[in-house]
């Protein structure tokens, strides 16, 4: 996969991004960040993006996409967008958590790195990581928890990144004082250049996904999944 066409595809927040890969080499990058629907804006993304580095889409030999969690719609677009590409050029597919890429741009930290995302009702996703020659491992489980809760696992020094710090950064920084190490805006975005960093990684070696058992990792199920349920 060294000098293959890689194509990363991130729907997970508010703001999407997408990169093309070849190796380690990053050929082009977007962001996405509009109240249009991704549904009406990926497809033309990607596109635009093989037109400006003038290279076809049967080219990619693989694709990358966050599998969640995040915003229930984008998780889907992204993942039925990344399911339709690999399926139509028969090409191998790997999906990356969403908080692992946020913990990817800090490669070289020597602190734990808490990747935040908002989860609404009060409550935010979260895990904590270390990173280990480059690459992020996961310390313990996937949390979904109200702020205070998350503070309250934060006894040292740690990276706190992502879009949750958008509404709960102040308040994380007023009660945890110096323990809080806030990233600064421009690092505290998914960046599509990072997943397709760690699905090259996997690539390498792991399996890729089996496309009939690819699905979005929501850590909360969606209100309409919820309202679907039996009630016992």
């Amino acid at each position: 996969m060294l000098k293959d066409l890689v194509l990363a595809i991130d729907t997970a927040s508010v703001r999407g991004s997408l990169a093309l890969l070849q190796g380690e080499r990053l050929l082009a990058e977007y962001t996405l960040e509009s109240p249009a629907s991704y549904l009406n804006r990926l497809l033309p993304g990607i596109d635009r993006l093989f037109l400006d580095i003038q290279r076809q889409p049967t080219e990619i030999k693989a694709v990358i996409v966050s599998s969640g969690p995040g915003n229930y719609t984008g998780l889907r677009i992204g993942m039925s967008t990344a399911k339709g590409l690999a399926l139509g050029l028969d090409c191998p597919v790997v999906a990356i958590p969403t908080l692992e890429t946020l913990a990817a741009n800090f490669p070289f930290t020597p602190f734990p790195i808490c990747p935040v995302l908002d989860a609404k009702k009060n409550e935010v996703y979260a895990a904590f990581y270390r990173c280990k020659q480059g690459f992020p491992e996961i310390l313990g489980d996937y949390l979904l928890v109200t702020p205070a809760a998350l503070a309250d696992r934060i006894t040292g020094p740690t990276i706190l990144t992502g879009p949750g710090l958008e509404r709960y950064g102040p308040w994380w920084q007023s009660r945890l004082g110096r323990h809080a190490v806030l990233a600064p805006p421009e690092l505290r975005h998914l960046r599509a250049s990072a997943l397709g960093r760690l699905g090259l990684f996997r690539l390498e070696h792991e399996q890729p996904c089996f496309l009939d058992q690819l699905a979005p990792f929501y850590l909360r199920p969606a209100e309409a999944e919820l309202h679907r349920r039996p009630i016992n």
